[in-house]
């Protein structure tokens, strides 16, 4: 990031001139933004008082001007895109005004006024130039996100200029009634081609993004990791990054406090995703991320594999789900807290997978209830499936608590109280994690090896070996991708998993009489301690 400090500029005076002049002497460190050596021009004015105020605006015109160029990457141009880019503006000049061109003597006018500007008073033809018509060329560029500097954009100024004044002349011609089509002057114009539109990042990253599906919430974490990237190597062209540069910044993440397993299966794990997206489907030439790794010690991973809820923390989370609640929370709160740690422990679903449930996923299949988890109602990290209920689930009455409500409404979170309608992270992210911290705060369960909504997911699967459940069932009622392709032929309906579910043993457990709540108990013992 370039820091521009500002520097107070008082007006000059030119002694061939009686009025005051704007001059400036542009630092070698900008120059390269198109600037040239000095900046100066008449302020059309003999009133010194004025002339302050007018050389003051300027002043800031141009520290504006330095501050939005200073990050941002110039576009490579070569002579023939130069010449095009001013036969777009001649061409859009043109049909703008076509219809309607004006009185030829305002044109005439307009033509005298543009060759009293083209003429240099002092100095050589390119600072007058850019001091004359920069602002308008500038602006051209920007409509076309296109940003030139040095001798590109001084030689695409010479060009504008030669371009206004072929369409001013044209609409002369038309002005007079006369609409010859100017074949010669439209002709010297080459085709303008964008120069590599599908490279910036903006552009690529919408179309990964819809080409993988990505969830919103992958989306939300991803991308600032690619917005660092772009910060610390200067530029948002994809087709710029190196594997160096990736190299380069997994060492930096290294050298921070981020840990290897974040930058592994975080920052690089998107990089190589995104890049091997954009090389497979021709976007990019090559894939800089391809041989970019992160090494994590197998015994470090051993120590810190998750594992599931052991038999006493289930038994807490299951028995304060029954219990009371607080009297505060909105209805759909409530039924979270109840109802998803227990469909959790009898399905080993992923919590978001059963907090986005709505009314209609609450199905019969072949006369068995179940539920059926499909992206129609959120996200599925793998495919769809159809889970039949625990009969523990059914004599707590799920399905005819569900059934009271109808249709797409979900059963957890109300649309209706939804912040924002176009929030990056889904309301069913919201209420996962909300459980998930009364879980870790309310209940005290904290242990770091144990993820406090994940760990349902881990216990299923120890349980339902130890109540030899088929695997290969079991994978299936948890959304586990087959690992061969022999596996992933057939189907497991309802019927095979619900035979399986049978032999997973009931949790036996009691609703406690009052809330086992952390943040209740420390109220309670502050209204005690205030009491006379």
């Amino acid at each position: 990031m370039v820091t521009v400090r500002l520097v107070v500029i008082g007006p000059w005076k030119n002694p061939r001139s009686k009025v005051y002049w704007f001059r400036r002497r542009v630092p070698a460190k900008y120059r390269k933004f198109g600037m040239p050596a000095e900046i100066k021009f008449s302020l059309g004015t003999t009133d010194l008082e004025e002339a302050k105020i007018l050389c003051q605006e300027e002043n800031l015109k141009l520290e504006r001007q330095w501050r939005a160029l200073a990050g941002v990457e110039p576009t490579q141009l070569t002579h023939l895109q130069i010449t095009a880019l001013a036969g777009e503006f001649y061409k859009e000049t043109v049909a703008a005004r076509r219809d309607e061109p004006g009185p030829p003597a305002a044109i005439e006018r307009s033509l005298r006024e543009h060759a009293k500007r083209r003429r240099p008073p002092i100095g050589p033809l390119d600072p007058h130039l850019y001091v004359m018509f920069g602002s308008e060329a500038r602006a051209f560029l920007q409509r076309k996100g296109i940003h030139l500097v040095g001798d590109r954009l001084h030689s695409f100024i010479r060009s504008f200029v030669e371009a206004k004044e072929l369409a001013a002349q044209e609409l002369l011609q038309n002005a007079k009634k006369d609409y010859t089509p100017n074949d010669k002057v439209a002709a010297r114009f080459p085709e303008y081609k964008p120069p590599n539109p599908a490279k910036k990042f903006d552009v690529l990253w919408a179309e990964f993004a819809e080409a993988k599906e990505l969830a919103a919430a992958t989306r939300k974490k991803w991308e600032p990791y690619f917005r660092q990237l772009i910060k610390r190597i200067g530029t948002d062209d994809m087709s710029s990054v190196t594997e160096q540069h990736l190299l380069d910044w997994r060492d930096a993440l290294l050298a921070s406090k981020a840990s290897r397993r974040n930058v592994k299966f975080g920052y690089i794990a998107a990089a190589r995703a995104f890049f091997r997206w954009a090389k497979n489907e021709k976007k990019l030439a090559t894939n800089p991320a391809a041989e970019v790794v992160v090494a994590i010690s197998d015994k470090k991973n051993k120590k810190n594999k998750k594992v599931g809820f052991d038999h006493r923390e289930a038994h807490i989370i299951l028995a304060a789900a029954l219990g009371p609640q607080n009297e505060r929370m909105t209805e759909e709160n409530k039924a979270a807290r109840k109802w998803v740690p227990w469909l959790c422990a009898y399905t080993g679903a992923r919590v978001n997978e059963i907090t986005q449930l709505r009314a209609c996923d609450v199905v019969e299949k072949d006369g068995i209830p179940c539920i059926h988890i499909r992206p129609e109602a959120g996200t599925v990290k793998t495919a769809e499936r159809t889970v039949p209920l625990h009969p523990h689930l059914l004599k707590m009455e799920f399905v005819e608590w569900a059934r009271r409500k109808k249709g797409d409404t979900p059963l957890f979170y109300a649309i209706e109280r939804q912040r924002k309608k176009d929030r990056k992270n889904p309301t069913y992210t919201s209420v996962g994690n909300k459980l998930a911290d009364w879980v870790r705060n309310g209940l005290e369960i904290r242990n770091p090896r144990v993820a406090p909504n994940h760990g349902w997911r881990h216990r299923f699967k120890t349980e339902g070996r130890r109540a030899k459940m088929l695997w290969q069932v079991l994978d299936a009622i948890q959304g586990h991708a087959p690992r061969t392709d022999g596996e992933d032929y057939g189907e497991v309906p309802p019927d095979v998993m619900l035979a399986e579910i049978m032999k997973y043993p009931w949790y036996k457990v009691e609703a406690p009489t009052e809330r086992r709540d952390r943040r209740r108990r420390r109220q309670r013992r502050a209204d005690e301690a205030a009491a006379p």
